[in-house]
């Protein structure tokens, strides 16, 4: 009889335990709440940085713990939150032999927002001082309406330099007997005001040569001048020019004496002309150091008189 083979038992051992414990997320969980509390202190600090010590009160009693009532839960229903028995609807009892206490209300939110519309009872931890805003918004506001007057002022300024401007080259071309000299006159827009200059022409001067006496018809361009600045409030300043050809070696009198002389003698024309006496602040003489025309010293252009209506800022 034949004998039966035995087969060996295979037994197998799977290990479980290496693998989940190389798999598990365990340490993230860690890891996130390190995260989450290290943000949590930097926040805080940041806030302790940025706030002021009323500020940092204001937010403390906003996270501190509302105090409950005694007999009462925090619920607003029907029952406000006391228990029902068999008896009824009862409060907390107290504990035997002791009395109620009065609870203190819940601590005041203080209000960080800017709304005006705070509910009673609550106080803004950075009030604002009397009258209203800041004092720092206040300059702010004072400041921004004092630029805004300023320019204002400017703009309507420069609008009545501009009409007195029109208003004089308009006389200039209706008055055809000033012949020459209404050629002469340049006007100009500048920094310091409406500079109006007066400039002799080749054979037509408005004094005679070498005197500060004005001629007939230098004293009608003054009158012309006088009536169109004459109801600006602008002060005005008048100078004196000469060319470059000057007086003998030895004289007493020179270009500076001239060219003073005849600003003077301007500034009387221009207050019998109507122009008031407190409006002409300023009354020199240059002599021959600035020539209109610059690369001809000899030129008729370069005795002139410059009358400046001028702006507030260069009047004072």
């Amino acid at each position: 009889m034949a004998r039966k083979r035995i087969e060996p038992t295979i037994i197998i051992k799977r290990r479980y335990g290496e693998e989940e414990e190389e798999h598990n997320s365990a340490w993230k969980l860690a890891y996130a709440d390190f995260v989450t509390a290290m943000m949590t202190f930097f926040l805080i600090m940041w806030l302790m940085n940025i706030t002021t010590v009323e500020q940092r009160k204001g937010i403390a009693d906003y996270f501190n713990p509302v105090a409950l009532s005694q007999s009462n839960s925090g619920a607003d229903g029907m029952l406000a939150g006391r228990a029902v028995d068999k008896t009824g609807a009862l409060s907390t009892p107290n504990a035997p032999g002791e009395h109620s206490v009065p609870v203190a209300a819940p601590p005041v939110v203080a209000s960080l927002g800017e709304s005006d519309r705070e509910p009673a009872g609550r106080k803004d931890p950075m009030p604002h001082p009397p009258g209203g805003r800041s004092q720092t918004d206040r300059d702010a506001r004072a400041e921004l309406e004092a630029l805004l007057d300023r320019q204002t002022a400017a703009l309507s300024e420069q609008q009545g330099l501009e009409k007195a401007e029109r208003d004089l080259r308009t006389a200039l071309e209706t008055m055809p007997e000033l012949g020459a000299l209404a050629g002469g006159v340049v006007i100009e827009q500048t920094s310091v005001g409406l500079r109006v200059q007066l400039t002799d022409q080749a054979k037509v001067s408005m004094y005679n040569v070498g005197s500060a006496q004005m001629n007939e018809q230098g004293r009608r361009l003054m009158r012309l001048v006088a009536g169109a600045v004459a109801s600006s409030p602008n002060r005005l300043s008048i100078t004196g020019h000469t060319d470059a050809l000057g007086y003998a070696d030895g004289a007493k009198y020179g270009n500076w004496e001239l060219s003073s002389d005849r600003a003077n003698a301007a500034r009387r024309e221009l207050i019998a002309a109507g122009v008031p006496a407190r409006r002409i602040v300023r009354v020199e003489g240059r002599a021959d150091l600035d020539h209109l025309d610059a690369a001809n010293p000899l030129a008729p252009q370069n005795r002139r008189i410059s009358i400046t209506l001028l702006k507030a800022a260069a009047g004072e």
